[in-house]
This record gives structure tokens, sequence and C-alpha cells, in this order.
């Protein structure tokens, strides 16, 4: 496991469990707005907000990777897309209860708070994409 292999991993498991999370609203199946969600709760205004939330998760997502990459290590576990499946599952749960609590509660702008259910099984399911694809990515690179 490298460090350029772990980049690469973040890089495309973020832009898998963003386009799961983006396409269904430019379909318009569903109400998720998760880019300008994170832009306005994290800087506080809408201007710019799409493109503010995307850095800021491409960041994360990217910041995601090794720390999955230390926890594996720590636990002397192989990361592949399993391992990666398994916490990517365990990461989308405490977002899951995050963006209830957080972002449908206390977004200081009120359109964020009419979310139901499946925006919290998106996040879910978003992030169990983005840990197998993290994982297959680092474990073909190497």
């Amino acid at each position: 496991m490298n460090m350029l292999s772990i980049l690469i991993g973040g890089l495309a498991g973020t832009t898998l469990m963003t386009l799961f999370l983006i396409i269904p609203r430019w379909m318009g199946w569903g109400k998720i707005d998760v880019l300008r969600a994170v832009g306005t709760l994290m800087f506080g205004r809408r201007e710019n907000a799409m493109r503010r939330g995307m850095i800021f998760h491409l960041s994360l997502g990217i910041l995601f990777a090794f720390i999955y990459a230390g926890f594996l290590s720590l636990a002397r576990l192989p990361f592949n897309a399993m391992t990666g499946l398994l916490l990517g599952g365990v990461h989308g749960v405490i977002i899951m209860l995050l963006v209830s609590i957080v972002i449908m509660e206390h977004h200081p702008i009120a359109a964020y708070h009419e979310k139901g259910l499946e925006t919290g099984l998106a996040q879910l399911i978003a992030h169990m994409i983005y840990g197998v694809t993290v994982g297959y990515v680092v474990q073909i690179l190497g």
C-alpha cells in the first residue's frame, strides 16, 4: 500500500460517491443536494456553495482514504474492496446519523431541514460505494 494508490483511491471513491448522490437530483428523482448543503453549512453562504462544497467534500474524501489506510494498517488488515466496504458501511452509519442531526435539524438554511429517510439511506449507500472503490483501487495499485 503506497501513498499514491491511497490518493488515487480517495479521488476515485469520492468521485463515484458524489456522482451517486448528485445524479438522482440532476435527473429529477430526488432532493439530495449534498454539495450545496455542505458548502452552505461550512461557509454560511449560498454563493459559490456548490464549488466550495465540492472542494471540501473532495478534500475529506482524500483525507478519509488515508484514515482508512491508517486504521487498517494498525489493525494489520489488508486494504481491499471488502475491508473498504466494511469501513464505508461504518462510516456511512456515522454520517447518516450526523446528517440527520446536524444538517436536517440545525442547518442554517431551512430548505435543508426537509430531507427524509432517503437522504440518510443514500448517505449510507454512498459511503459504502466510496469504501469499496477506495479499497479496490488501493488493492489493484498496491
